[in-house]
């Protein structure tokens, strides 16, 4: 078993077809499939539900994503850190995430200090959100872009922004096409949830508590990825985060939520009881300062660059940013 098989495994989950993976990997088809056969006789069981043209995974292969992606994320990460050593001291600063804040909010983060800091150097850790704060107290990041806030007290914490939380339906549902949705409406559907540990279950758990309603959980999952997939799949319903306002995948419609409590609070945490690295200090006071400011889609960075707003274009939905409103134990 390689590195390469797995991250090719991993494409491959997300797309459901060798063509477009061998395409988006620039690989041959034939090599792609050669390299998933011995995988699953590495593994000892068919990973994937062959389903005419696409690939489904199983109950075999979910596992063995979930474990697949946490063992990159580690050798990833350590890579990071070991070229960290190796590369002429500047300002570096290394900033974990959670996945699912990947694609809209940290690039905006890097791409801002950037052009206030040209010289700045990054080296970025995409994480399960409950593994940022463990990294944090170990020093392995100088700061995390996560949800929720980390409850372990030495953990600092600077409130961004309030991520919409959207109901996940197949295109087919009747709920499908309503303007918005609420929870209350959902007692008799069948609901997939994130992991126990998850901190979007705790939230989820959470508003469907307030909103008084129990929903039957027809399966669980620790990535966000394959809750949708499962959702398209017919499989149940959920609630996901609104991201970057992209459209959700064939077979999937995103509804608002009315209740005003559906949202993730997202946040920029660091170990409050380490003094900062110089990278981390000066990265915290240029989120603390701009993150107001650039929120406001409307309204330019230093630069004057419209590119510099933290807000997706498309998400009118992210409901407030806090920046400012530091929960300050700064060393």
């Amino acid at each position: 078993m390689t590195i390469d098989e797995l991250r090719w495994f991993l494409a491959l989950a997300e797309t459901g077809h060798v063509t477009e993976t061998a395409a988006r990997l620039h690989i041959d088809q034939s090599t792609l499939s050669r390299a998933l056969r011995r995988l699953e006789r590495g593994v000892g069981t068919a990973l994937f539900d062959r389903e005419r043209q696409r690939l489904r995974l199983n109950d075999y292969g979910r596992v063995f994503r979930r474990h697949a992606q946490r063992a990159l994320d580690e050798l990833d990460a350590a890579q990071g850190r070991i070229a960290a050593l190796l590369e002429p001291p500047r300002d570096t600063l290394a900033l974990g995430f959670a996945h699912s804040l990947g694609s809209w909010l940290v690039p905006r983060l890097v791409g801002g200090y950037q052009r206030e800091v040209p010289d700045a150097g990054f080296t970025l850790h995409p994480q399960a959100a409950e593994n940022l704060p463990g990294l944090l107290l170990e020093g392995a990041v100088d700061a995390a872009v996560t949800s929720p806030r980390p409850s372990d007290r030495r953990i600092g914490w600077l409130p961004l922004c309030d991520e919409p939380l959207r109901l996940a339906v197949p295109a087919g549902h009747p709920l499908a096409g309503r303007a918005e949705v609420r929870l209350a409406e959902l007692a008799d559907e069948r609901l997939i949830i994130m992991g126990r540990a998850l901190g979007l279950r705790q939230i989820t758990c959470q508003i469907f508590h307030r909103a008084g309603v129990t929903p039957a959980v027809t399966a669980e999952s620790g990535e966000v990825a394959t809750i949708v997939s499962l959702v398209a799949a017919g499989v149940g319903i959920s609630v996901v985060p609104a991201g970057d306002g992209a459209p959700p995948p064939a077979g999937v419609r995103l509804v608002p939520l009315a209740e005003h409590d559906a949202y993730r609070p997202v946040g920029l945490a660091w170990h409050a009881d380490r003094a900062p690295s110089l990278a981390g200090r000066r990265f915290r006071e240029f989120v603390t300062r701009y993150a107001p400011r650039l929120a406001d889609p409307d309204h330019s960075g230093p630069a004057e660059d419209s590119s510099y707003s933290l807000v997706p274009p498309s998400s009118s939905g992210i409901r407030r940013w806090a920046a400012g409103r530091e929960s300050q134990r700064s060393a």
